[in-house]
């Protein structure tokens, strides 16, 4: 919970061309800044940066806003995320609310410090103790090189049952403490243990870069195989992918994203070079995995094992991203290779090749379910037909639904009308293989906000220069248009004017919680920029207002004086109707 009067300190000492030109170079064009798009491929410069205004516009895919909304839609942040990273850079101290448990946040950040204390006693017993010769041994085996186990702060957590609680203890953690950060356990006899013995250990970071949970491999093939942190006030399993911190970035350069299933499989090809890969932390994706991947890029490619494990956890992670509106392709590995396998063997060319050669989701899980239910006969028809629709119900984008029913219908030979009679019984958020509920839409939403062309120009000019407003209120007076919508920007602009005695957009648009009338409001700014007669674009920008301002009152009148016919009202009520009529002609006629 951010105060206004903080937001608005950031926004009065931050410059957007300054926070704008470190991200790309911007060039001026008269009182504006020119740019190739960052969030669309261009090749003549249609993004627009206004000084004056502090706000952003592209003229080719409608991105636009202040610079919160630059940096969230840059950095893939949510609005608290972007606040913090710009009131650092303008010097300016965050004040933090109380509101919620005021425990949580200490708690938080005592485990984010144990957990650090932890990764470097293991890191330092892996690289400095005669204790870890076994994991040395294991890791090299594995091909892992110095240089990653230093980078990703690789560790040992040695045999004993207390040797982690000793060091936390000298650094004055109690074992109360380390229990509830899911570095102990209690045993029978009530005494405090290392969770964490004889293995190899993986420091699992959020994206933000701190560390919140471990993964433990045992060093040959003991079961269980790996120990992982437990949920803890700042760790969930399915709210993490590892890797993420060290190759969100370069996710996001090259906009595709390369997921596969355990740490080994991601630390064989990111050693190699890949470098816009994550690790699912188990075998299939969660929703809360796939939203915060949507903060980086809408492309996925899914590695899983080639097994029947694998190919259930791909399903399901793909079910997942398909709802979620990401383009989902699976690559698919040679019989009993995992990614680490197949980097070590035959080098990362191989395993790249495979990822060049990735599916689309549909016809990858249309291939499995083929072979799953084989037969041509109409009972393995309709298994695989009903199956397939599950998966291409969760397509948010009706257009690209409806493709997906034809090609189904193409590959099947079934008619795409049976099919578009059974996907209609499927229930929103149904899935038969796992039973996760998750929300449907059947077609894009709309803005729910609409004002026509000259409306839209007529806010523009408004925001430019308060002479406009003065003209709007004398030519429109009270009743502007028969649009609420156009009637309530307007209103907005103008208690701005009034309020502040000028306008700065990048305030305006924070002030305003409807996003989509913020949307409305900065396209009205850039449609008049590039206006040249700006008086007489107003001027026919109100002439057209009135106009259709008087039709709709014309035609209104036609409709009550209809009905005044019908209903034989009195001579003189119709008089007075038609008299209306008459003076709305002329007044026509006038503008």
């Amino acid at each position: 919970m951010i105060p206004d009067e903080i937001i608005n300190q950031i926004l009065d000492r931050t410059d957007i061309v300054e926070i704008i030109s470190g991200y790309i170079p911007l060039k001026r064009a008269g009182r504006n800044f020119r740019a190739n798009c960052p969030f669309h491929h261009e090749k003549t410069p249609s993004f627009m940066v206004s000084p004056d205004k502090q706000i952003f516009h592209c003229f080719g895919c409608a991105a636009g806003g202040n610079v919160f909304a630059f940096v969230m839609k840059y950095e893939r942040l949510e609005f608290p995320e972007a606040v913090e990273l710009m009131a650092a850079k303008a010097g300016i101290e965050i004040p933090r609310t109380q509101a919620a448990n005021p425990g949580a946040r200490s708690e938080a950040a005592k485990i984010h410090s144990a957990n650090e204390a932890a990764t470097h006693f293991y890191h330092y017993t892996l690289l400095k103790t005669d204790s870890a010769n076994d994991a040395v041994s294991y890791l090299k085996k594995r091909g892992i090189k110095e240089e990653t186990i230093k980078k990703l702060k690789l560790g040992y957590a040695p045999q004993g049952w207390d040797a982690f609680l000793n060091f936390a203890g000298k650094k004055g953690f109690d074992p109360g403490f380390l229990q509830r950060a899911g570095l102990t356990v209690t045993g029978k006899d009530g005494n405090s243990y290392d969770r964490f013995r004889h293995r190899v250990i993986f420091p699992i970071h959020d994206n933000k870069g701190k560390i919140v949970g471990f993964g433990a491999r045992v060093l040959d093939e003991a079961f269980p195989k790996y120990v992982n942190s437990p949920q803890t006030p700042v760790y969930n399993k399915g709210n993490n992918l590892y890797g993420l911190n060290w190759t969100a970035q370069h996710i996001r350069e090259k906009d595709s994203v390369i997921i596969v299933e355990g740490y080994m499989d991601f630390l064989m090809p990111f050693q190699a070079g890949v470098d816009n890969i994550v690790a699912s932390l188990g075998t299939a994706l969660t929703v809360e995995q796939v939203k915060l991947l949507k903060r980086f890029t809408k492309n996925i490619v899914m590695v899983f094992d080639p097994d029947t494990a694998g190919e259930s956890a791909s399903l399901r992670g793909l079910d997942i991203a398909v709802s979620e509106s990401f383009n989902v392709k699976v690559a698919a590995l040679p019989q009993g290779f995992d990614p680490d396998r197949m980097v070590r063997e035959q080098g990362v060319e191989k395993f790249k090749e495979c990822i060049d050669k990735s599916i689309d989701f549909f016809d990858y899980k249309y291939n499995v379910l083929k072979s799953k239910h084989k037969g041509s006969d109409i009972n393995s028809k309709a298994k695989i037909a009903g199956e397939m629709l599950l998966t291409i119900a969760k397509v948010p984008n009706a257009v690209s639904r409806s493709e997906y029913v034809k090609k189904l219908a193409q590959y099947m030979d079934i008619d795409p009308q049976a099919l578009w009679a059974e996907i209609k019984k499927i229930k929103p958020g149904q899935d038969t293989s796992t039973g996760v509920s998750l929300e449907i839409s059947d077609s894009t939403p709309s803005s729910g906000v609409c004002i026509n062309v000259a409306e839209k120009m007529l806010l523009g000019f408004a925001l430019e220069d308060f002479s406009f407003i003065e003209q709007i209120r004398k030519h429109l007076n009270v009743r502007h248009s028969e649009n609420d919508e156009f009637n309530i920007l307007l209103g907005v602009v103008c208690d701005f004017w009034d309020q502040h005695k000028n306008i700065n957009i990048g305030k305006l648009v924070n002030s305003i919680k409807d996003q989509r009338r913020c949307k409305i409001i900065l396209d009205a700014y850039a449609s008049t920029q590039e206006v040249t007669d700006k008086d007489k674009c107003f001027k026919d920008c109100i002439k057209n207002i009135k106009q259709t301002d008087l039709k709709f009152r014309l035609k209104a009148l036609q409709a009550e004086i209809a009905r005044a016919h019908d209903l034989k009202t009195d001579e003189e009520s119709l008089n007075k109707l038609l008299s209306e009529y008459n003076g709305l002609i002329r007044q026509k006629t006038e503008v």
